[in-house]
């Protein structure tokens, strides 16, 4: 897995990605190394002992050994290779490694030549580069079987020399096959020399390939087809280990390469595809004009071929056996086996049944993929014949699975005395012969190895109910030696002679033992066997077949059960996935297959349900009301009886299920709802599909309550909580009667949204109490996000200038007459023409008006918190009001309903303190009622009685965060509110004159106190209440409006006395002078009407401010 993209994230790596995973992998690597070497060390161990062993002046070897066989160690050797000849081909087939480690190397490069640079030092980066070197001339070069093979198999480390010659029996005949080398440290054994070791090797390499040729594509066949690869590595061993001037044996090289044309290939693991024939080339070649096949890429083109011609028969073939296997296994594993006649025979059965279902699952596996694989590996497009046997196979593997998981308590509860039988009749056939060796009046050394194994294989036999890998092995090793004839063995030795000693047997019968030592060593572990055998993890290289899979399974309703299976198959690879190590969360590769998994359900199945159960109700309706509409034909070719799949049971993907009947129902009701909405006289037309869809298919769909019309309940207190920053903006506050009016509905409506206590106290009574606090909390981080960008508003240079400049002003002429301790108004509004002049915003905003409405949104938000408290009020009010007298909550339901409370007095007084309440011992459950009941009841009070102020804990978190000296130029703020205040008056006196208008494009609204709260709140924030009210402000407004309305009245008195005296001149006025006139009176009234309105917005706003100041006082 490593360098795979999440599934949809195939893309470029982005740069250093593949640096960054190498690092992560690379203890593992390490470990991997560390694997390896000393797999190295156990090769030339095993290699040592074999042929200190098999040498013909050793003694062990003339009495016992000359008629044993190891098997067991060359299986050993054999798979240890496989390991190495695994590693190998993983790192081969993958190039995301290889890249990956070039990119490694070249960035150490870097490190190499600045080590302090990467907080490292020069030893630490020699030592390390050391490592990788190791790694790279091995793992990463794929070379691990190649370094093992290539070593040198005849030195003998001095150590052991040592120990040996310590034994002071230690005869020349033991010493004899090594020679002692120049230096002291080593010695040299023979091993190219060793002809009885070499013709052992080769006896042993080809008792394998027999196995293999008589297993494979018989009916008995289980992992032999993978045991090849060991074959062939002991094999390329053997020919290293030759003499050089020694030929190879050409027949067994022919029969190994005449492998192929039964095992084409063997899938090591996943997609990872070995090649007997490319194997032998690399590592062992032969010339020979007589091997067949001699094109080997066109013998597997002929052999798929042939196996897409022959692979729907032998699926039909492994169908039909699993049947019949299921059958069996459900009659024979059942909870009880009364009935079933002989225990001992019944075992048996059970037995042979778990074989008969490991073997079925391995050969369809294997036919999975030598199909899938080879299709891949030779880039042969696959025909479409073989898609619907191919997802049969996975049914096949995952009905196997399936049955052991079901039958697993059965199967835990046989485990051990199914191999208690096996042991009895394996030992059965060795205790006749340890008898005949106990009875033995003389004994020689053949005779005592033989009886030794014996009573080491029934020690085995009889000591413990469980037979690790470890005790099979010992076990088999012991079978080996008890399986010849000590009497021949012993003549043997004695003559000295040239007979053939390899024909005698100790045993009747020597392949009985051989099967069952075979069944032994798979029951042991069917477990972990099965789970292989029906692993179909391999399928994520190919997982766009699940989309042919789906659609194919969609046409047969009537195959509807067997998606479980596919899905089943493809949920494999997850266990592969979370193998992932160069990622930090592999959870993403699991999660991204998983969603993959369910869109593909999505695509093919569950949308083509929901259309065609749509279309099949619409067409039924349809045809009862239109005459050229006829109803569907059950009898016609396209025709599809749906009912299958809404019957399933709910479809199990990862950590989740997949319902497909509550999927089509959800689809009709929406469905259904839509479009009746948009056209309402359809109505009853959907009536009449939905009361179809219940007596046809059973789907109980909800009544929209169309065309009755709906009711639209406004926001609620989640979605203005999670959406506030939106919310603020786009509403405004009125903080007499506590409601948030919509400035500018969506385009298209005609209506503009408000909220009140009453709606959000419904929101309460949804989702309970605590979504007070979570308010508040949301609302401390909405504002600790807007304080932000207040201080750097009041931290610009232009604004702190102003700010000292206009308190410097003020300090000094507040005294003067002419200001008389009152800030004056032609400063502020100055500062507000002077800003305009640093620039507008896109649509016209200045800079203070930005900072206005900043403001604006801190105190909506404000306005908010104190909406949702007097909510959470009028919830507790309305909800407890049921209650009589909340002074004396000490009622109980609970002592009432249940076993009563004893009367409780006062031990010093001799008060009563509980008085004595007899219950009414009703149910469990009407006692669990009456405590909730006693509970809510307690909670109402508690709510309704306690009082969270949260604007003097939103007060107080803030004043810690701006008394830091960071904060110092906030002290100034009180200085710009005048400006403010004006900027104000200005923007709400307009956006109210354009109430009356009927216009879209620019903001109206008629009430905005979230200014004076923000205000008010910023105000409490920075303790400048006393600073600002020094200001005077308002009283200067007051002024300032007086005095424009005396310039008013006296420029009306002037115009009223010059109109008198042209009437008592009689003078007639000229056109000229009526226009002029005409526009005085429009301008005096302009005049009225400005100071007007200016005078009420800044006394609506003193009032507004003066009450929110209230909110926040101490």
């Amino acid at each position: 897995m490593f360098g795979q993209a999440c599934h949809g994230e195939e893309g470029e790596v982005k740069a250093g990605e593949d640096e960054v995973h190498i690092g992560r992998m690379l203890a593992f690597f390490q470990d991997i190394s560390n694997f390896v070497d000393r797999c190295n060390a156990i090769t030339i161990n095993m290699i040592h002992q074999l042929a200190s062993l098999y040498q013909s002046f050793q003694k062990l070897w003339k009495s016992t050994f000359k008629l044993v066989h190891l098997h067991p160690v060359f299986d050993a050797l054999a798979s240890l290779l496989e390991v190495m000849i695994t590693i190998d081909a993983i790192v081969i087939d993958n190039p995301n490694i290889i890249t990956s480690w070039d990119k490694y190397k070249r960035m150490m490069q870097y490190v190499r030549s600045d080590p302090p640079r990467y907080n490292v030092t020069v030893e630490k980066v020699k030592q390390f580069e050391r490592l990788l070197v190791s790694l790279d001339q091995t793992i990463m070069s794929a070379q691990v079987f190649q370094s093992c093979i290539e070593q040198d198999f005849e030195i003998f480390s001095g150590g052991d020399v040592a120990d040996d010659d310590e034994d002071p029996e230690g005869s020349d005949s033991e010493r004899g096959g090594r020679r002692a080398s120049s230096s002291g440290g080593e010695s040299r054994i023979d091993i190219r020399t060793n002809r009885v070791f070499l013709e052992e090797f080769v006896h042993c390499i080809s008792a394998r390939l027999s196995i293999a040729e008589g297993a494979i594509t018989s009916a008995t066949e289980t992992f032999e087809r993978n045991d090849l690869v060991g074959t062939t590595g002991l094999y390329v061993l053997l020919r290293r280990l030759q003499p050089s001037n020694v030929p190879a044996d050409p027949v067994l090289y022919k029969r190994l390469w005449e492998m192929q044309t039964k095992a084409p290939c063997v899938t090591i693991c996943g997609k990872i595809m070995w090649y007997m024939p490319d194997f032998l080339l690399k590592y062992s070649p032969m010339t020979s004009k007589k091997l067949q096949p001699t094109d080997i890429v066109q013998f597997r083109r002929e052999y798929l071929h042939s196996l897409d011609d022959a692979f729907p028969a032998d699926v039909t073939t492994a169908k039909l056996e699993l049947s019949a296997w299921l059958v069996r296994m459900e009659s024979f594993f059942q909870p009880t086996t009364r009935g079933m006649g002989d225990a001992s025979r019944t075992l048996s059965i059970r037995g042979n049944l778990i074989l008969k279902g490991l073997i079925l699952a391995k050969r369809v596996q294997t036919m999975m993929h030598t199909l899938v694989n080879l299709h891949l590996s030779l880039q042969i497009p696959m025909p479409k014949r073989v898609v619907r046997p191919l997802y049969t196979c996975i049914e096949i593997l995952k009905a196997v699975e399936f049955m052991f998981a079901r039958k697993n308590p059965i199967l835990a509860e046989s485990s051990s005395h199914l191999l208690r039988q096996v042991a009895h009749s394996l030992f059965s056939f060795f205790r006749p012969l340890k008898a005949h060796l106990e009875a033995s009046k003389k004994f020689d050394d053949t005779k005592l190895d033989v009886l030794a194994a014996v009573t080491v294989l029934e020690d085995i036999l009889n000591s413990g109910e469980s037979f690790s890998y470890t005790r099979i092995t010992v076990l088999d090793l012991a079978a080996q030696i008890a399986m010849i004839s000590p009497d021949n063995g012993s003549a043997a030795s004695e003559k000295g002679s040239d007979m053939d000693t390899t024909v005698p047997m100790g045993l009747k019968d020597a392949d009985e033992p051989v099967k069952l030592i075979w069944k032994l060593r798979l029951l042991s572990d069917f477990q972990r066997k099965i789970r292989a055998a029906c692993d179909c993890s391999f399928f994520y290289w190919s997982r766009e077949l699940l989309h042919p899979f789906l659609s194919d399974l969609y046409n047969q309703p009537e195959q509807a059960n067997r998606i479980q299976y596919v899905v089943g198959g493809f949920l494999d690879a997850i266990k592969l996935l979370r193998g992932a190590q160069h990622e930090t969360d592999n959870e993403l590769y699991v999660n991204a297959y998983a969603e993959f998994i369910e869109s593909v359900l999505e695509e093919e199945i569950v949308e083509n349900l929901c259309k065609d159960v749509e279309n099949d109700l619409r067409l039924h309706v349809h045809s009862v009301h239109l005459d050229h509409l006829d109803a569907p034909n059950p009898k016609s070719a396209d025709f599809k009886v749906l009912h299958y799949y809404l019957d399933l049971r709910p479809i199990r993907l990862h950590g989740k299920t997949l319902d497909l009947r509550q999927h089509v129902t959800h689809y009709l009701e929406s469905t259904f709802y839509n479009l009746t909405t948009v056209a309402l006289h359809d109505w009853k037309t959907y009536g009449e599909m939905r009361n179809l869809a219940n007596d046809k298919y059973g789907l109980s769909l909800a009544d929209n309550h169309l065309p009755m019309g709906s009711l639209d309940q406004g926001l609620d207190i989640l979605q203005i909580m999670r959406n506030i920053q939106i919310f603020v903006a786009r509403y405004n506050y009125n903080l007499n009667q506590q409601f948030f009016l919509e400035r500018r509905s969506d385009k298209g409506s005609r209506h503009l949204n408000s909220i009140n206590i009453h709606s959000i106290a419904s929101s309460i009574r949804t989702h309970g109490m605590g979504i007070m606090n979570t308010t508040v909390n949301f609302t401390y981080q909405f504002l600790t996000k807007k304080f932000d960008i207040f201080s750097q508003f009041l931290f610009d240079e232009y604004i702190k200038s102003y700010l000292q400049r206009e308190k410097r002003w003020y300090k000094k002429h507040r005294d003067d007459k002419e200001v008389d301790n009152k800030y004056p108004f032609d400063r502020a509004f100055q500062f507000n023409k002077d800003i305009r002049k640093l620039g507008v915003s896109d649509s016209g905003k200045t800079f203070l008006d930005q900072f206005r409405m900043l403001i604006t949104e801190i105190g909506n938000a404000l306005g908010y918190v104190r909406m949702v408290r007097s909510a959470g009020m009028n919830y507790c009010s309305n909800a407890i009001k049921f209650v009589p007298d909340l002074n004396h909550t000490h009622f109980k339901f609970e002592a009432y309903a249940g076993d009563g409370v004893a009367e409780e007095k006062n031990e010093e007084t001799g008060e009563v303190i509980q008085d004595e309440i007899a219950g009414a011992k009703l149910s469990r459950e009407t006692v669990v009622a009456a405590r909730n009941l006693d509970s809510v009841i307690s909670t109402l009070a508690k709510n309704f009685s306690e009082n969270n102020d949260y604007f003097k804990v939103l007060v107080k978190v803030f004043q810690d965060v701006t008394a830091s000296d960071e904060q110092k130029h906030l002290i100034n703020f009180y200085t710009i509110i005048p400006a403010l205040t004006i900027n104000y008056v200005e923007t709400t006196v307009q956006a109210k004159d354009l109430m009356y208008k009927n216009t879209r494009r620019r903001e109206s609204y008629f009430s905005d106190d979230g200014f004076a709260i923000g205000v008010a709140y910023i105000l409490a924030i920075l303790d400048q209440g006393e600073q600002f009210d020094a200001l005077h402000w308002f009283e200067e407004v007051v002024r300032k409006y007086k005095a424009e309305e005396e310039a008013y009245n006296e420029k009306q008195a002037e115009r009223e006395a010059r109109k008198r005296e042209q009437a008592a001149k009689k003078q007639k006025e000229t056109t000229a002078e009526l226009i002029d006139d005409e526009e005085e009176v429009h301008t005096l009234q302009l005049t009225a009407k400005r100071i007007e309105l200016n005078r009420r917005e800044f006394d609506l706003l003193d009032w507004s401010l003066n009450g929110a100041r209230i909110f926040f006082k101490d």
